[in-house]
């Protein structure tokens, strides 16, 4: 089975494959043409609007774990959102099933660097490193790490290892503890 990961960008929107051990890095998602046998893809942007508000009913239980993160409905992140949601409905057109996945999520609750920001030199390469204890490839920054767990987190939840976080207005795609 192949698992995909991507983080939406507003410029381009780098896409991790996991093929059994074995991944993949592109630049952007667009840089892939061959969709053969991909299971699923885990997308790191909401995929919907809070109902009201700044934040979705998933995105509230998420704080509620411990889990911060930007409210959907901030007006900053409106386009991010809605290019997510275009991501999205392609996969979906070609008949791949889609999650909106929070890989700062997934490194709290597996324990991969959580109290780093990933935007530091030094913290990107603890991130690397514990990430290699689950699955290991070469990516060079933040984005592409970001799109290797969302695929992650996408192949964990077909090990049984995942859970669907879900609310009136959207869900987000999550690790259990291991």
């Amino acid at each position: 089975m192949v698992f995909v990961g991507i983080d939406v960008g507003l410029e381009r929107s780098p896409m991790a494959i996991i093929r059994k051990d074995c991944i993949r890095i592109f630049q952007d998602y667009s840089d892939c043409t061959n969709l053969d046998d991909i299971r699923a893809v885990g997308i790191d942007a909401p995929l919907s609007f809070p109902e009201k508000g700044y934040f979705r009913e998933c995105e509230r239980k998420l704080l509620k774990m411990g889990i911060k993160l930007f409210p959907s409905g901030s007006p900053f992140f409106q386009k991010t959102v809605e290019r997510g949601i275009k991501i999205a409905e392609k996969f979906k057109q070609w008949g791949i099933r889609v999650f909106e996945v929070y890989p700062f999520a997934t490194r709290v609750i597996l324990g991969i660097a959580p109290d780093c920001n990933k935007r530091k030199k030094e913290c990107l390469e603890r991130i690397k490193k514990d990430l290699a204890g689950y699955i290991s490839g070469e990516v060079r920054n933040h984005d592409e790490v970001d799109a290797l767990l969302s695929a992650l987190t996408v192949k964990l939840f077909y090990d049984g290892m995942g859970e669907i976080i879900s609310g009136r207005d959207g869900s987000i795609l999550i690790p259990k503890k291991i």
